[in-house]
């Protein structure tokens, strides 16, 4: 029978089919993978058999031979190749692929930890084609993980189509312990809900966040803890984690891993696009293969040369953002740039000249001299800035992505030098000083006032996005930003918050012996109703949770 299994013990089996079994390669929750020989074309072959438990359930093989047939139609540079797989009849279900002989992603990253965010974003852009080209062919992973990313010499490989979907959700601590990979897992994975291209997507912003921060985005000390944390979306902020990443990219990890599938990125390409704008702010006409063999061949060298980069293309970035009175942006460039070089007298410099301005600001509205809403400043908390000497700063990344500000701008008539601008102090609350305090700073800002031009801001436009609780929840009340509670139920309209803005909503339960739910975050840009799940707890059966989402 092609798919008998002749074993010489208990442990290895001596011939798959036609292959001769010459070792094991690894194993996991949901198959063995073999190092086989393949007589008839001489060439060595992975050959990847599932569990018996599995093998000998007839939906679970039905369904292996499906996801396999589909794989194998799959032509892509960074795709692990099939040859052949099992048939429903056959006693054994088992794949047959291309053999790789580089380590898996995991391993390298063990070996070479924290890669730069651009080198991440590298793999995120090749992951993302690899994943197109499946979804195209109505093929969802489901297991996008590290360990499913191997590589060929310096070529990056997508494997394991075909297996993630064999095991079904009830069976998932069958064996004592958690089938597949829960801490990729999206939250409609575990729910039991419809998948697509956007369960992808949201493993592959798991990845990648991994490979940045250094660490998993959902962890706890046992499987329940983690799960719960992936339907509850709970993640430390990855610009809190690793400053390093830069605001862009870490604005992209929190897209891509949104608790709702409407919240992330549509699709593989999509979240490629992103990836690939990221990309084009540092290594303009780069392509992500070719970086990804570069630093697959020469990890240090990679990362020193591209370390050099940055801090040559940040500052200008954030020179240009200040330059269009984006300075939230202008700060975000500066913050990373502080954080691969603490010491750069380049970026201090431009942090200085920003104070002065700031300085000088605050100085003109004290003299009632000019008027109009205050200027925005970016969210980072620089312990001490000084005119002189520079003093080293501590850095806290931005906790949100932020959009260009709309402030009164002062447009000098004349322009000053900087012996005309006092040397000033900016500490962490934005609180000035200047050098010449006294009564010399009212008469000197008085000067200034006359040579200036007061520009008058555009009136700002707050856009509004309807909100709303999912699904439909009844007896709950609910507050927004400490407000008072307020009924909702399943004839409620939807309430409307301002996009942009912060928004923090506590549910609770109309009943007793439920623990209130809060939802944090951010109101996002879109046209459609913004879906927001918050989960209650009961508080007498910690291991039973009602959840108010999909």
């Amino acid at each position: 029978m092609p798919g008998a299994l002749q074993r010489e013990d208990d442990s290895m089996p001596r011939r798959i089919g036609r292959y001769d079994v010459l070792g094991e390669l690894g194993h996991g929750g949901m198959a063995v993978v073999y190092r086989a020989r393949d007589p008839q074309l001489e060439r060595e072959v992975a050959v990847k058999v599932l569990h018996p438990h599995l093998s000998r359930d007839e939906e679970s093989r039905a369904r292996f031979a499906r996801e396999a047939r589909a794989a194998a139609r799959l032509r892509h540079p960074n795709i692990v190749e099939v040859y052949e797989f099992s048939e429903e009849s056959d006693a054994q279900s088992f794949m047959v692929t291309e053999l790789l002989s580089g380590p898996t992603l995991r391993r390298f990253i063990e070996a070479h930890p924290e890669p730069p965010a651009e080198v991440v974003a590298a793999i995120g852009w090749v992951l993302c084609d690899a994943l197109e080209c499946a979804h195209r062919q109505g093929v969802v992973h489901r297991d996008v993980k590290p360990d499913n990313l191997m590589l060929q010499g310096a070529v990056l490989k997508l494997t394991d189509f075909g297996i993630a979907h064999v095991a079904d959700m009830r069976e998932m601590t069958a064996t004592g312990q958690v089938l597949g990979s829960p801490a990729h897992m999206a939250p409609e994975q575990i729910e039991g809900t419809r998948v697509d291209a956007r369960t992808d997507v949201f493993a592959t912003g798991t990845v990648l966040y991994s490979l940045a921060c250094g660490r998993l985005p959902f962890d706890g000390p046992n499987a329940h803890s983690l799960l719960r944390k992936i339907l509850d979306g709970e993640f430390a902020d990855p610009l809190r984690v690793a400053p390093r990443v830069g605001h862009r990219f870490a604005a992209i990890l929190r897209q891509a891993m949104a608790r709702v599938p409407a919240d992330r990125f549509e699709s593989a390409r999509a979240l490629q696009k992103s990836l690939e704008g990221f990309l084009a702010e540092v290594d303009g006409g780069a392509l992500p293969e070719v970086m990804l063999k570069g630093y697959f061949s020469d990890p240090e060298g990679a990362t020193a040369r591209l370390r050099q980069t940055l801090l040559a293309q940040l500052p200008r970035l954030g020179e240009a953002a200040q330059a269009q009175g984006a300075l939230p942006e202008a700060m975000g460039y500066f913050n990373r740039a502080l954080s691969l070089d603490p010491g750069n007298t380049k970026v201090l410099g431009l942090l200085r000249r920003a104070a002065r301005k700031r300085a000088l600001m605050r100085q003109l509205r004290a003299a009632g001299l000019i008027a109009g809403a205050a200027l925005a400043t970016a969210a980072v908390g620089l312990a001490v800035v000084r005119a002189r000497p520079p003093v080293r700063p501590e850095i806290a990344p931005l906790a949100e992505p932020v959009s260009p500000p709309g402030d009164d701008r002062v447009t000098p008539v004349v322009r000053e030098s900087e012996r005309a601008v006092p040397a000033v102090e900016v500490d962490a609350g934005g609180a000035v000083a200047s050098a010449d305090a006294g009564r010399e700073a009212p008469r000197r800002a008085a000067v200034r006032a006359a040579r200036v031009e007061r520009v008058e801001p555009p009136p700002r436009v707050v856009q509004m996005r309807e909100v709303t609780l999912v699904p439909r929840p009844m007896n709950v009340h609910y507050s927004v930003n400490g407000g008072p509670m307020q009924e909702y139920d399943s004839r409620s309209p939807p309430f409307r918050l301002p996009v942009g803005e912060r928004a923090t909503i506590v549910v609770a339960h109309n009943q007793r012996g439920w623990d209130q739910g809060v939802w944090a975050g951010q109101i996002p840009a879109g046209e459609s109703v913004f879906r927001v799940l918050v989960t209650l707890r009961p508080r007498q059966a910690p291991d039973d949770t009602a959840t108010l989402g999909p």
